[in-house]
C-alpha cells in the first residue's frame, strides 16, 4: 500500500503553518504608550480628619479656659504648646490678676497641609477672630504613625500679617528641610537664628534681615520688644547694687524648626526660642532685689518676689516666619509670636 500522498499533505500543512507564523512575525509591533503623568498626591490629612481633630482641640481648649486649668488638655495639645499653657495657668493660680490666656477655638476656612509621606507630619490653621482681634496660628503635628495629631505650636499673628498661601492649592505644601536653602534666600534654621540674634541685639546686623517696620512708634514684634525692655529693667536694677551681674541670652530650641513651601517659592517657618536671664549679687544686710516683671513668677518656682542672692528665669517663645524665595530682595517677615515665662529659680 502506498502512503506518499499522506506525506505530501502533511508537508503542505507544515508549509502553510510556517507561512502563517512568518506572516504573523512580519506584522508591525504594537506601539508602547508612555505611562500617564502621575496626578498630584492628595494631602496626607483629609478634610474630614482635620474637622474632627479641630473639633476635639476646640473642646479641650474651651474646657481648660473655662476652668483655668490645663488638666483638660489630655489629647490634642502637646510639646512646647502644652508647656506654655501649663506655665500660664500655674502663674494665674498664684496670681488671679494675671491676664487670661484667651486662645481661639473657632477656625477660619482653609488650612495648609504638609504634603509628605514621612513623619513628623503637620498642618496649619488660623483661628477665626473678631475684626479688632489678632487671630492665632496653630501648628498641629503628628510625631509618628501611631500618635494622635496635637497642637504643638501656637502664636498670635502680628497686626497686618498674613499667612502665605500653600504651594499647591487644595493639595498642600512640600516640606522644606530646616537646613536647606535650595529654594529660599535663607535656610529655615538660618532665618530663625537671625531672629534670635535680633532679639538679643535689636541694633545688630541680624536685625537688618528682618521686617522691622515700626508702627505707631512701636516695634511690630511684641515678643522682641518685651524682652528688650525686660532685660533693660534687670540691668537698671543691677546698676544700683554693688557686686551684681546680669546675663541674658536667647537660643533656638534644638529640633524645633520645621517649614512648609509657600506659593511664592518661599517658606513658612515654625520654631521655638528659649531665652534665659541670670541675675546674681552679693547680698547686703537688709537689701533684696524684686523680681522685675510679672507677679506670675510666684507660680513658676518663686515663693517670694525678693531674690536675695540670685534669680534664674526662663522664657519660651513660639515664632512663625515667612522666608523669601532665593534671589528675592526681601526681608524675613515675622508672622506670629507668643512668649511666656516658664520657669523661675531664686535663692
Amino acid at each position: 500500500m502506498r502512503r506518499r500522498p499522506h506525506t505530501r499533505v502533511a508537508a503542505i500543512a507544515a508549509t502553510g503553518l510556517l507561512a502563517a507564523v512568518l506572516t504573523a512575525c512580519s506584522q508591525a509591533a504594537p506601539q508602547v504608550q508612555p505611562p500617564p503623568k502621575p496626578a498630584e498626591p492628595p494631602p496626607v490629612v483629609q478634610n474630614v480628619q482635620i474637622e474632627r481633630i479641630l473639633k476635639e482641640l476646640s473642646a479641650e481648649l474651651e474646657q481648660a479656659q473655662s476652668e483655668s486649668d490645663p488638666a483638660a488638655l489630655t489629647g490634642r495639645v502637646g510639646g512646647a504648646a502644652l508647656t506654655m499653657i501649663q506655665a500660664h495657668y500655674a502663674a494665674k493660680a498664684a496670681n488671679p490678676e494675671e491676664q487670661p490666656l484667651d486662645l481661639g477655638t473657632g477656625f477660619a476656612d482653609g488650612q495648609i497641609v504638609a504634603r509628605s509621606a514621612l513623619w513628623p507630619r503637620s498642618f496649619v490653621v488660623v483661628t477665626d477672630s473678631e475684626p479688632t482681634e489678632a487671630p492665632y496660628i496653630y501648628q498641629i503635628g503628628q510625631a509618628d504613625a501611631r500618635s494622635p495629631y496635637k497642637m504643638v505650636l501656637w502664636a498670635k499673628m502680628l497686626a497686618g500679617a498674613t499667612v502665605p498661601p500653600a504651594a499647591a492649592a487644595g493639595v498642600g505644601s512640600d516640606v522644606v528641610e530646616p537646613g536647606s536653602d535650595d529654594r529660599t534666600e535663607f535656610s529655615p534654621i538660618a532665618a530663625v537664628q537671625a531672629y534670635v540674634a535680633a532679639k538679643d541685639d535689636p541694633s545688630g546686623e541680624a536685625a537688618a534681615l528682618l521686617d522691622t517696620t515700626v508702627q505707631d512708634g512701636r516695634d511690630p514684634d511684641p515678643a522682641r520688644e518685651r524682652w528688650s525692655a525686660w532685660v533693660k529693667g534687670w540691668r537698671d536694677n543691677a546698676a544700683t547694687l554693688a557686686g551684681s551681674s546680669v546675663s541674658a541670652a536667647s537660643a533656638l530650641v534644638e529640633g524645633s524648626v520645621s517649614a512648609l513651601a509657600t506659593a511664592d517659592s518661599g517658606a513658612l517657618v515654625f520654631a521655638q526660642v528659649k531665652s534665659v536671664l541670670d541675675f546674681s549679687f552679693t547680698p547686703v544686710e537688709g537689701a533684696y532685689v524684686n523680681l522685675v516683671g510679672s507677679q506670675g513668677y510666684l507660680g513658676l518656682g518663686a515663693s517670694t518676689l525678693q531674690a536675695h542672692k540670685s534669680a534664674h528665669i526662663e522664657h519660651l517663645q513660639s515664632v512663625v516666619l515667612a522666608v523669601p524665595p532665593k534671589g528675592a530682595d526681601q526681608p524675613i517677615k515675622v508672622i506670629a509670636v507668643a512668649d511666656l515665662p516658664t520657669a523661675v529659680q531664686v535663692e
